[in-house]
């Protein structure tokens, strides 16, 4: 059976095409019996709008450009997971409004020289430099990540990772604590980076002696390097979603009592079931909300004079379990 198009429903209704677009739109000056007359018509027949036609009269591509950064085989495999999960989360939500996404390796700026996408999402703020000049200079919309982009048809989400983080070293003060142990990976994945630097950051202000502990990108280490952070006096463990349940364990199978002797709290990124199940206290912020927020707020990326770039505020919440006191 072929597609309704819009001469059909014209032709069922006896107006021109573009009464017909006036009335499904909600635009025009068409009698409101008129507008419910064609808009039934239109169901009956079974007609949907081709967004894909739509975009094409109205310049638009409907496409959104995801940029992928340019790392080596070394550090492939470190950064695979989180970029996936951004990936997956965008050509979800990208499928949900009609776009298709299109990956662009981070040191390629030529790519844009032709311009086939609606905006430049950048899901890690430390990728795509040159890309992000290369989409500003042509005045292509930009959606970045924990970045503020300072140009006007821009689009900021921020996760709330840096507060969360805070919010997380601030509860294990105000429990007691006073020597925590950061654990992080090896290596400069970004989630790491950010994570170190904001806890010696908070160590500073707070006078606190900082105890950073690296674990090897496997994490065969992790339970050596448990007993290491008690061993160095830590009275808390500061540790990343995934290590939440090991590191429990690990605690329990000493002759300590949690939260009296060591307090634990996860900061989660990714999923938070498990630690909530085991009652480990944690911090769970949303970047897979990310993709979600970009299609209310990309009809409203357009030149403004004295135009600022918006600002998009994902949720966290701080889950209280039963490993801080």
């Amino acid at each position: 059976m072929s597609r309704v198009t819009l001469r059909d429903v014209a032709e069922r209704a006896g107006v021109s095409t573009a009464a017909i677009s006036q009335a499904l739109n909600d635009r025009g000056s068409l009698r409101p019996e008129t507008r419910e007359r064609i808009k039934a018509i239109a169901a009956e027949l079974g007609y949907t709008p081709n967004k894909h036609a739509a975009a094409l009269r109205s310049g638009r591509t409907m496409s959104i450009g995801f940029v992928m950064p340019a790392v080596d085989d070394a550090t492939a495999k470190s950064w695979a997971f989180a970029h996936n999960l951004q990936l997956n989360a965008l050509v979800r939500a990208s499928a949900e409004h009609g776009f298709t996404v299109t990956v662009l390796p981070a040191s390629r700026p030529d790519l844009l020289a032709t311009p086939q996408l609606d905006a430049l999402y950048l899901a890690d703020a430390r990728t795509g430099a040159e890309l992000l000049r290369a989409a500003a200079s042509r005045g292509l919309p930009v959606i970045a990540r924990d970045l503020y982009v300072d140009v006007d048809r821009a689009l900021s989400i921020r996760t709330g990772y840096d507060a969360a983080l805070r919010a997380a070293l601030d509860h294990l003060s105000a429990t007691g604590a006073e020597r925590i142990a950061l654990l992080v990976d090896e290596g400069d994945h970004p989630r790491d980076e950010i994570a170190r630097s904001g806890y010696l950051a908070w160590s500073t202000v707070h006078g606190a002696d900082p105890l950073v502990i690296e674990l090897d990108a496997a994490h065969r280490t992790l339970p050596r390097r448990v007993r290491d952070a008690v061993d160095a006096g830590a009275d808390a463990i500061l540790a990343f979603c995934e290590d939440g349940p090991e590191i429990y364990l690990q605690l329990e199978a000493m002759p300590l009592v949690i939260p009296r002797d060591v307090q634990l709290l996860a900061l989660c990124s990714t999923d938070c079931a498990l630690n909530e199940r085991l009652g480990v206290t944690h911090v769970c912020v949303h970047p897979e909300l990310a993709a979600d927020a970009v299609f209310p707020s990309l009809g409203a990326l357009v030149p403004s004079p004295g135009g600022a770039p918006r600002v998009v505020d994902l949720p966290w919440e701080l889950v209280r379990g039963s490993t801080t006191r």
